[in-house]
């Protein structure tokens, strides 16, 4: 009897340990808001304030509000600006716990004003989408999926798709480029996006954690029992672009510690002919921009001109 109660105690105690882990890692409260009233996250607080500032004026354009449903029938939530009707088409991805209006203040205004139409998706788990478990693009990568269906059911299929994504939806829009996308998606626009859901999860925890333990098997295990996620090895950026037919720009900051640089250049080195990668130096987490505006602009636009 006394070892059943034991056993039942560790059980439980794993239950919860596993929990906390899911919360901290994968679970999002999707509060059903646009979250432009974030913590500031960089030690240069007026960098910060300015992606703000645009962030407030990216949300008071006006936009149509449009959805669509996943593969797995979540609600998925987007914002539409409408430029011309003969204009591409370009969907834009954010980041982890990010918001579309935050991660996109400056591009989304700017592929607006370079005369594209222009979609900014909320991502599962986030803002007003549907779910609760964040999945590091392994189920995010099939939303992109839906997203292309709706464009081309509303827009037609011949309309010209453009992906976009920053962080985590950088690496979304990358692992979706080994499905089988539509012939009308013609390019990928990455900024710092990470190798592998692994990779990430376990360099965030060494890189916040003092001499972490070997956590990844209960990581992993917290995901399958309160996410009913199985983070398969295959499902990765790196692996992903080895099969794409789609030309892949990645654009990642050297000084970036949250998703280290080399992730984009493992993505890059899996195939060279249909992936390229442009550094810069000094610029950490999805602000390199920021660190040089004009060859980042320079970098876009001639990168869409080779293959629009």
């Amino acid at each position: 009897m006394v070892w059943i109660i034991i056993l039942l105690a560790l059980l439980i105690a794993l239950l919860i340990g596993l929990f906390a882990l899911y919360y901290q890692a994968f679970y999002s409260p999707h509060r059903g808001a646009d979250e432009i009233e974030v913590e500031p996250f960089l030690d240069d607080k007026e960098m910060f304030y300015e992606i703000k500032r645009q962030a407030k004026q990216l949300a008071g354009i006006p936009c149509e509000r449009v959805g669509t449903r996943s593969y797995d029938g979540l609600k998925l939530s987007g914002r539409y600006y409408h430029q011309a009707d003969d204009a591409p088409l370009c969907i834009c991805f954010h980041g982890y716990r990010g918001s579309a209006v935050f991660d996109f203040s400056i591009m989304g205004q700017f592929l607006q004003k370079e005369g594209y139409n222009v979609l900014l998706i909320d991502e599962r788990a986030h803002a007003r989408s549907g779910g609760h478990t964040i999945t590091y693009g392994i189920r995010e990568r099939r939303d992109v999926l839906s997203w292309i269906e709706y464009a081309n059911a509303r827009f037609g299929s011949d309309k010209p798709i453009y992906l976009f994504g920053i962080s985590m939806g950088a690496a979304t829009v990358v692992m979706a480029s080994g499905l089988e996308l539509p012939e009308n998606v013609r390019l990928i626009h990455a900024d710092c996006p990470f190798s592998s859901p692994k990779d990430v999860i376990c360099h965030v925890v060494k890189w916040t954690v003092k001499n972490p333990k070997p956590v990844w098997p209960f990581i992993y295990l917290s995901a399958a029992v309160y996410g009913h996620l199985i983070m398969k090895k295959e499902i990765t950026a790196a692996e992903a672009v080895k099969h794409t037919r789609v030309p892949i720009l990645l654009i990642h900051g050297e000084a970036d510690e949250f998703v280290p640089s080399e992730m984009s250049a493992q993505i890059q080195r899996a195939n060279p002919d249909m992936v390229e990668r442009h550094t810069f130096p000094g610029a950490v987490h999805g602000v390199s921009y920021f660190s040089d505006p004009d060859r980042y602009v320079a970098i876009s636009r001639d990168f869409i001109r080779r293959h629009r």
